[in-house]
C-alpha cells in the first residue's frame, strides 16, 4: 500500500510538471501568433498605402519636362509680377533710345511711357522710358543693356500674387454662378415685384463681376508683361551728377531753383490780394491813430493842459472833450478863456 501511494505521488508530480510545460508552450505560441498577425496587418496597410501612392503618381498630371515632381509643378503654377529699374550711362542718348525701343519691340513688348530732356545745345541728354516686355524675356533684355553703356543702379523685384489671383478667380466664378441663377429666376418670375427685385440684384452682381474681371485682367497683364523703368543719361550729364563737390554744387543749385519756383508760385497767388490788403491796412492804421489821439486829448483835458482848437477839431474829439469836462468836478474843471492868438481851451 505504501509503495502504491508513493507511485501515485510520483506520477502526480510528473503530470503537474507536464501540464505546466504545456501551458508555457501554449502561451508562447499565442504570443508569437499575435505578433505575426500585427506584422501582417502592418504589412497589409503599408502595401495598401504603397498601391495608393503609386496609383496617385500614375494618374497625377505631370508638369512639362518633369516627372512626377509635385513641388516643381506647384512652382510653375505660381503667378509672379516682376519689375526692374536701371540707369545706363551712354555716349549718345538718342541712339540708345532707338536701340532699346527696337529690342523691346522685337521681344513683343512696347513703350508705355517716355520722357526726354535736352541740353542747352538742343541735344538729347536724358531719356526715361517705361518699358513692358514679356516676363520670360526680361532677364535677356537686362543683359542687353550692357551693350549700351555703363549700367548703374540695376535692381529687380518679384512679387508673388498667386493668392490674389486665386481669390479673384474664386469670386468671379461665384458671381458668374449667381448671375446665371438670377437669370433663371427672372425667367420664372410670376409677378412684377419679383422680376424687379431680380433685375436690381442682377445689375449689382454684373457690375461687381465686371470690376473683378477687370482687376483679374490687369493682374494677368502684369504677370505676363514685366515692367522696366530705364533711364538713359548722357555721359557728360552723369559726370555733373556724380558725387563730390561738383555733384553737391549741382544738387544745391537745383534745390535753389526749386525754391525760387515755389516762391514765385506763392507770389503769384498773393498779388491779386495786395490792393485789398493795402486798403485794409490803411483803414486800420487810421482808426488806430484816431483812437490814440482821442485818448491823448482826453488825458490833456483832464490835466488842464491847453489844447489848440484846430487840433481838437482835426482829431474829431471836441464832443469827447466837452463830455469829459462836464464829468469833471467844478473845482477841478479848468477855466475857459478866449485866446485871441490861437483860441485855446485852458
Amino acid at each position: 500500500m505504501r509503495a502504491t501511494g508513493r507511485a501515485r505521488g510520483a506520477g502526480g508530480a510528473v503530470l503537474r510538471g507536464l501540464q505546466a510545460v504545456a501551458a508555457l508552450v501554449v502561451a508562447v505560441l499565442l504570443l508569437t501568433g499575435c505578433g505575426a498577425g500585427d506584422g501582417e496587418a502592418d504589412g497589409a496597410e503599408g502595401g495598401e498605402w504603397a498601391v495608393d501612392h503609386e496609383a496617385a503618381e500614375d494618374f497625377a498630371p505631370e508638369a512639362p519636362g518633369q516627372e512626377r515632381t509635385r513641388p516643381d509643378a506647384d512652382a510653375e503654377d505660381r503667378e509672379v509680377v516682376t519689375t526692374a529699374s536701371a540707369e545706363v550711362e551712354v555716349r549718345d542718348v538718342a541712339e540708345a533710345v532707338t536701340s532699346v525701343v527696337e529690342q523691346v519691340e522685337g521681344y513683343g513688348g512696347h513703350v508705355e511711357a517716355r520722357r526726354e530732356s535736352t541740353d542747352d545745345d538742343g541735344r538729347l541728354s536724358l531719356a526715361t522710358l517705361t518699358l513692358r516686355v514679356p516676363a520670360e524675356d526680361l532677364a535677356e533684355l537686362l543683359d542687353d543693356l550692357e551693350g549700351l553703356g555703363d549700367v548703374h543702379d540695376l535692381s529687380q523685384r518679384a512679387q508673388d500674387v498667386t493668392g490674389t489671383a486665386r481669390d479673384l478667380d474664386a469670386r468671379i466664378e461665384a458671381l458668374e454662378i449667381s448671375v446665371d441663377r438670377l437669370l433663371e429666376i427672372m425667367e420664372q418670375a410670376e409677378t412684377s415685384e419679383e422680376l424687379l427685385a431680380a433685375e436690381t440684384t442682377l445689375s449689382d452682381r454684373q457690375t461687381e463681376l465686371e470690376s473683378l474681371v477687370s482687376q483679374r485682367d490687369a493682374l494677368a497683364d502684369q504677370v505676363e508683361m514685366s515692367t522696366l523703368r530705364l533711364e538713359l543719361i548722357d555721359g557728360r550729364v552723369a559726370a555733373v551728377r556724380a558725387d563730390g563737390f561738383v555733384g553737391g554744387l549741382q544738387s544745391g543749385w537745383n534745390g535753389l531753383l526749386r525754391t525760387a519756383d515755389g516762391v514765385l508760385v506763392v507770389a503769384g497767388v498773393l498779388v491779386p490780394w495786395i490792393p485789398v490788403l493795402v486798403v485794409a491796412g490803411v483803414g486800420v492804421g487810421w482808426l488806430v491813430r484816431r483812437d490814440r489821439r482821442r485818448r491823448e486829448l482826453r488825458r490833456q483835458a483832464w490835466a488842464g493842459v491847453a489844447v489848440p482848437q484846430a487840433e481838437v477839431a482835426a482829431s474829431g474829439t471836441a464832443s469827447d472833450e466837452e463830455a469829459v469836462r462836464k464829468e469833471m468836478p467844478d473845482e477841478e474843471r479848468p477855466d475857459e478863456e478866449a485866446d485871441t492868438g490861437g483860441g485855446a481851451v485852458r
